[in-house]
Formats: C-alpha cells, sequence, structure tokens
C-alpha cells in the first residue's frame, strides 16, 4: 500500500486507507510489545536480579561492556601487545619510585605509631569459612584456576573442613600459598583516549580460595587495628561505620567554623598519581612492624606481597607473567586495609594551623590563617611538607590536576587571583619565591570532592546543578517504563535511581538557599509526573501525596536527622527527662552560612523530630521510619517552615 501511495501520490483515498492501516499497526505492536514486557516483569516478580535485566532492557540502559581491544593495536600483533600492557601494570610502581632523587633507605625512615600490643592471628573454624564461602559472589570474574565461587558454595559441605585445615596452617606459619598469589588483571577504561594504557585501571580477579584467606586475613587486622585506634580519625575510608559523606562533612565543618571565627581559609585537593601501585612494600612491612605486627602474622602479610605474579587478559588473549615488586592488588580483599596502613603517617602528619582529611588517597589539605599573605605562605610550607613525605614514601604528586580553592563568605572577600600563588616546591627552599621556577598549583572556583562539588562560597551552586542535571536525565527511562512496569515497580525505580542520587550528601548540602534549590525540586518533580501520567500543572501537593515520597527538602530533614541520630550517644538519664529538656544542645551561629549548616540545622531538627516522634530510644532503621511516616503527614509548606525556623 505504502508502494502504491508513492505512486500515486494524489489518491486521496488510498492515502487515507494507508494512514488508517499504519496508525493501527502501530498502536497494535507497541500494545503487544507493553503486554510482552510487562508480563516479563510479573514472571521475575520474586527475583530483583531478572527485574533489573528486563527493565534495563526495556529502557535501553543496559551498559554493554566495551572490551579494551584498542590495547590490542599498541604493537605489531595481539600478543605482544597485551605483553606490552603487562610490562607497563607491574612496572609502573618502579618506574614512578625511580623518579625521586631521595636518598631514605628503609632502615632509615622514621618508626611511626610504636604499638606495644602484637597482632595475634586466631585460628579459623569451620562455621567461620563457611559463612565467607556463602558471601561470595556468584557471577564474581574466576580467578587463573577457573575456579568458580557457585562451585565452592555447591560443594561446601565436603570443601569447607579442608580449606579450613588450608587457612590455619597458612595463619600458624606464616605462609600465604604462591597459588593464591597469581592475578588475572582486567584493564578498565577510566576515560580519555582509549589506545593510551595510561587511561587504565588495573584490576587484579584473583581466585577465589584467596579470597577466602584474605578475608580471614583482613577481618582479623580490622578487629585489631580498631581495638587499638591505629587507623588515624580523619582517614574515613575503608572502615566501618565511616562513608565518604562523613569526610566531606568533616571538611566542610572545618570550613564553615573557619569562616565563622573571622578566619581565612583555604583547602589543597591533592591528586596521587597511580596510588595503590606505587606502595613501597619495605617501607610499608616496616610501619605494620611498628603498629604491633609482627612475628607469624607479619610474615604472612610479607609472604602475601612478595612473589606476586600477574598476567593481562584482553578478550581471549593471555600475556605472560610478570612479577610484582610495588603496590598492593587492586580489586583484593586486603589491598585497601594495607594501602590504609601504608598512608596512615600521613594522616597524622604535623602541620601548624593546618589540618589533613583522606578517604583511602582522595586527600584534602586544610589551611587556616588571619589574613591572605599569611595564608599562602602557611599553605606553600604544609604542601611543601606533605609533598617531603610523598617523596619519602615514593608517592607522585600530579600536580596538573591537584588544585586549591580559597573559601569566603562573600566574593568581595576573596584575594585577587594575580597576587598570590601556591607553588609546588621542589626546591631547596619554599621561601625564595623571587626566582623560584617550581609549579604553581591551579585555583578553582569549585572542584569535585569525593561525588560532591565544593565552591568557594560553600553556596552548594555546582553541586545542585550537577544533582539537577543528572534527575532530568532519568526522565526518559521514566518515560519508556511507565507504560510498562507498575507503580510499585516504578517506585522501586526510583528509589534506586532517582532519591539515591538525591541523598547523597544531602545532609550537606540540602541546607543551601532556596533558589538554588528550586530547579532541583522541579527536576524531581518532573520525574514524578511521568511516572504518574500528571500534566505538567499539576497540584504538587497532589502529586507527593498520591505518589507518597518526599520532596527534597523533606529528604534533607529525614538524613539529616538520621545522620545527627547515628552520632549521638545514649543516655538513660536523657530518657527519663526528655520531657523536660531538649536532648541535642542548639548551636549558636552568627552568619547565614553556619546557621545552614549541619551542625546547626541538625539541633533543632533533632529536637523537633524527637518532641513529635519520641525517636531517641530507637535504632536508626526505627528511626528513619518514624521520621518518614512523620514527614509524609506534613504539608509542602510545614516542610519549608520547619526548615526556615531551624535556620533562624
Amino acid at each position: 500500500m505504502r508502494t502504491q501511495l508513492k505512486i500515486n501520490p494524489d489518491n486521496y483515498t488510498l492515502k487515507v486507507t494507508y494512514l488508517r492501516y499504519r496508525n493501527f499497526c502501530n498502536k497494535l505492536l507497541k500494545r503487544l510489545k507493553h503486554n510482552y514486557e510487562n508480563n516479563e516483569l510479573r514472571k521475575a516478580r520474586n527475583n530483583p536480579r531478572s527485574t533489573w535485566k528486563i527493565i534495563k532492557n526495556i529502557t535501553y540502559t543496559d551498559s554493554i561492556k566495551k572490551s579494551p581491544s584498542e590495547l590490542l593495536n599498541i604493537d605489531r600483533d595481539n600478543l605482544t601487545s597485551v605483553n606490552r600492557v603487562n610490562e607497563y601494570f607491574s612496572r609502573i610502581g618502579s618506574d614512578l619510585a625511580l623518579q625521586f632523587s631521595s636518598n631514605i633507605q628503609n632502615n632509615q625512615l622514621p618508626n611511626h605509631n610504636i604499638n606495644a600490643n602484637s597482632l595475634v592471628l586466631l585460628p579459623t573454624d569451620e562455621s567461620e569459612v563457611e559463612l565467607i564461602i556463602r558471601s561470595l559472589r556468584k557471577d564474581a570474574a574466576v580467578g587463573w584456576d577457573a575456579i568458580p565461587a557457585h562451585l565452592l558454595q555447591k560443594c561446601s559441605n565436603t570443601l569447607v573442613p579442608i580449606i579450613t585445615h588450608i587457612c590455619n596452617i597458612s595463619m600458624a606459619e606464616g605462609i600465604f600459598p604462591k597459588s593464591f598469589k597469581r592475578a588475572v588483571v582486567h584493564p578498565i577504561f577510566k576515560g580519555g583516549d582509549r589506545d593510551s594504557v595510561s587511561n587504565y585501571r588495573p584490576i587484579s580477579v584473583l581466585p577465589a580460595l584467596s579470597k577466602i584467606l584474605e578475608k580471614l586475613l583482613n577481618t582479623r587486622l580490622t578487629i585489631f587495628l580498631q581495638k587499638n585506634s591505629i587507623l588515624a580519625p580523619n582517614q574515613f575510608g575503608f572502615r566501618v561505620g565511616m562513608s565518604t559523606e562523613d569526610a566531606v562533612a568533616s571538611l566542610v565543618d572545618e570550613i564553615v567554623n573557619s569562616l565563622e571565627n573571622g578566619q581565612k581559609c583555604l583547602s589543597i585537593f591533592l591528586d596521587l598519581t597511580k596510588a595503590f601501585d606505587t606502595v613501597s612494600v619495605p617501607h610499608l612491612l616496616r610501619n605494620m612492624e611498628g603498629m604491633g605486627i609482627r612475628g607469624y602474622a607479619l610474615g604472612i602479610f610479607k609472604d602475601y606481597l612478595s612473589d606476586r605474579t600477574q598476567c593481562v587478559k584482553i578478550d581471549d588473549i593471555v600475556s605472560s607473567s610478570e612479577p610484582l615488586l610495588f603496590g598492593v592488588p587492586q580489586g583484593s580483599i586486603l589491598g585497601p586495609t594495607l594501602f590504609l596502613l601504608y598512608i596512615n603517617s600521613l594522616c597524622t602528619l604535623s602541620l601548624p594551623y593546618s589540618s589533613i582529611i583522606t578517604y583511602a588517597d582522595d586527600t584534602a589539605i586544610l589551611v587556616r590563617g588571619s589574613d591572605w599573605p599569611l595564608m599562602f605562605a602557611r599553605a606553600e610550607c604544609a604542601l611543601s611538607r606533605v609533598m617531603q613525605w610523598l617523596s619519602n614514601n615514593l608517592l607522585t604528586l600530579n600536580l596538573k590536576k591537584t588544585t586549591y580553592i580559597t573559601f569566603s563568605k562573600t566574593a568581595k572577600t576573596q584575594p585577587p587571583l594575580e597576587t598570590f600563588n601556591i607553588r609546588a616546591h621542589t626546591c631547596s627552599t619554599y621561601t625564595s619565591t623571587d626566582t623560584c621556577n617550581c609549579p604553581i598549583i591551579l585555583r578553582s572556583a569549585h572542584t569535585k570532592y569525593l561525588g560532591v562539588f565544593v565552591d568557594s562560597h560553600i553556596s552548594w551552586k555546582y553541586q545542585l546543578s550537577n544533582v539537577t542535571a543528572r534527575v532530568r536525565k532519568m526522565i526518559y527511562i521514566f518515560k519508556k517504563l511507565r507504560y510498562t512496569a507498575d507503580f510499585d515497580t516504578l517506585k522501586s525505580v526510583y528509589y534506586a535511581l532517582c532519591q539515591s542520587v538525591l541523598t547523597y550528601c544531602i545532609s550537606i548540602w540540602g541546607g543551601a538557599v532556596k533558589s538554588y534549590l528550586l530547579p532541583l525540586e522541579r527536576a524531581q518533580r518532573a520525574v514524578l509526573k511521568v511516572m504518574t501520567f500528571r500534566p505538567i500543572r499539576y497540584s504538587t501537593a497532589q502529586l507527593y501525596q498520591e505518589c507518597e515520597l518526599l520532596t527534597v527538602r523533606q529528604l534533607f530533614v529525614l538524613e539529616t536527622i538520621c545522620r545527627k541520630h547515628i552520632g549521638l550517644e545514649y543516655d538513660i538519664e536523657v530518657t527519663r527527662k526528655r520531657r523536660a529538656r531538649k536532648v541535642c544542645q542548639a548551636q549558636s551561629s552568627r552568619s547565614a552560612l553556619a546557621a545552614r549548616s549541619f551542625n546547626v540545622v541538625s539541633c533543632h531538627l533533632y529536637n523537633v523530630a524527637n518532641e513529635y516522634c519520641d525517636i531517641y530510644p530507637l535504632t536508626r532503621s526505627q528511626c528513619k521510619k518514624r521520621v518518614t511516616t512523620w514527614l509524609l503527614s506534613k504539608s509542602y509548606e510545614d516542610t519549608e517552615n520547619l526548615i526556615k525556623l531551624s535556620i533562624l
């Protein structure tokens, strides 16, 4: 019919008939497609993994894992290319270490954190080993031995006694089995030019049996570190009960407190090159010995880090094995904890009028002073000390990606851009600024630290703009999904994709001024209107009531109260007198910036919530559930008034 219409375009009857049949067929195909997808979702209702797989197929968001096949073209043939990639990954640590002119030997390094207590590796039992085997991911990539985790789980009754015996012998004699130390490296693309091997992160895939022994060692090591308070309190990475939100909150609190006290403040955000790959094993072992890891306990960690080999696998091509002399394996269980031990003395470095906040290798140096000339002098001094520590420990600072921000309440109080600079001094003295040609650190108005955009006025303008853009990109997903999935499934997708973005560190940036928050609120409402087929001018109050979801401001109140609840120590006397006095002492503030900060707002919000909901004696999950119910009963205007009273 379409062909006939092309031949006779002036035939009106043929044209109308064709359009009717075309529209009818398109509607029928769409209906059949939606019915099929709806049936598939119903079948997978009790299987979250299958449900999400179907959702990704419906919304065309199933990311295709692209092979790093571009690396196979860096030499004359595939095998030679993959061998060159392996040589780069295995030698990057030693290549960077050779760049340092420091003559410090291992026995000349200062021994930090001298601890009289020693780590004792208690033997394991079959129940602990069985729990670890059950916790292994079934879909994890297999190591060189090709033994999948699900095979160990199926045969656990037979294998658990044998694996327990092997692990106990290893811990008792301080020997890590050599076959457990062979890694298969999969290059993961980070960004930039796909033909450059430096733009790939080497992720080590170890045998499942190695992961079991590593988990046993990591559990005992972590407990020892916690009992003896060895790790610095300003290190928030890879620690139980700590998160990126704690690190960002600590940084912002110090900035706000400095500005509130009339001080000048700036922060240097360091970027370390290949930090995990350039860990010096002798330096790490010396640090561990000073921390109390001695004898057979030190022996097994030394053996774990010695005689390691790796090969690179791209597609079906496997390189030859190369020895590893530097670094801790990325993708391992023990690697992150060992890196914290290596960098721990950086966190405790004495810096006058300065402090360090770290999350693994993401480091920020906060400097305070009474005026800008003094501030910049102190900043250069602090940076020079940190660079000396990095040099002594064979870690490389990426000066191109290292930036700093000067913080102030207003633009008028910012230092002139052309007047002051911070130099990364590699010369003999950092005070000779007249003739010094050392590189200048880039000054920025805002930077991304642990996923949050921090700006020079702590206004959260850039953070809110970023979150708004991310939320609006999700409208397409719900437009595709709303014809197929029921509302409960849509809410699950909303919680996973949208609300998770909204709530990340919202207790820190959620107190921003209303004008900056409005675009984000509109973006959230746009998603909800698409989900529910509501018109663009649909009532806001009715929309949230029908969806039974919290607004952006209510999410801020909820997360702030929950975060404050975790930080409070339970006192039975407070419970008995809770009607007579408030749980949290109100914090005073002299500026609008401090009034909107977490420390000030959280006290008022928590006291109000405790008055209505009696949340003080509850657990975190109980507190969150009760406060959520309370907030759902509040209107949009009531929530705004609650926050306004908290900021006053």
